[in-house]
């Protein structure tokens, strides 16, 4: 068995491309290795850095936080279907690009079934960096319509290697975001378990194969995860 790393490594950066007024990941130390020979740190960061969880909670009071997950839903078989054909610049994902990947695992006599994990893989991290405003303004994205394609399908879980929130209609850039409807994550989030945002290294897996994504156990609405792939060889 073969482990594939499907996380992002964050690194200290002072503000989030989408929020300039949260701090992405900043390291604080508190013990140095000149003065203790040791080293300790403290981190303020938004809960939203690198690859995370986003719990029903993060739009939807009354759904349950990152704390309250069920642990079932954290392991077990992913689909990934491939959309690289959409991961260029500014590309939008649209219910018949959906339809074409899930020919292309039809052709692997593989079918999406109720209660599935589905990966959208259009391998967009290669040679970006989620702390990079590019990532989010010229990352592929779904339309709300691709999104509400997904949901019907009755996932547990969606993750995505790209941006997949919407622009077009109320924001077009990272430092928008927050002002915008944000349409494909009020679709998503109230019908699935969670999602998972900024996994990488979708092509070093297979279409179908193995996956554990633990997030930390914060009562919070996200909290970054550690996404692993264990592929049979």
């Amino acid at each position: 068995m073969r482990l594939v790393d499907l996380s992002m490594t964050v690194e200290e950066c002072d503000s989030a491309p989408f929020a300039k007024d949260e701090y992405y990941f900043k390291i604080k130390p508190i013990v140095r290795w000149e003065e203790r020979g040791f080293v300790s740190n403290c981190v303020e960061m938004t809960v939203h850095a690198g690859t995370h969880i986003d719990s029903p909670h993060h739009f939807f009071r009354d759904r349950p936080g990152i704390e309250a997950l069920p642990l079932e839903a954290m392991i077990g078989d992913a689909l990934v279907l491939d959309l690289t054909f959409k991961g260029t610049p500014k590309a939008r994902i649209t219910p018949e690009d959906l339809e074409r990947a899930e020919q292309a695992l039809a052709a692997e006599s593989i079918r999406i079934t109720p209660g599935a994990i589905l990966l959208l893989r259009t391998d967009w991290p290669r040679g970006h960096v989620t702390t990079d405003p590019k990532w989010w303004d010229e990352s592929p994205c779904l339309t709300k319509a691709a999104a509400e394609w997904l949901v019907a399908r009755r996932p547990s879980v969606l993750g995505f290697d790209f941006a997949q929130e919407e622009k077009g209609a109320d924001y077009e850039k990272a430092g928008e975001i927050l002002t915008s409807g944000m349409r494909v994550h009020r679709t998503i989030l109230p019908r699935v378990v969670f999602q998972i945002e900024n996994l990488t290294n979708l092509d070093q897996i297979p279409s179908r194969v193995k996956v554990i994504a633990l997030p930390a156990k914060w009562k919070t609405e996200s909290a970054p995860a550690r996404v692993v792939a264990l592929v049979e060889e």
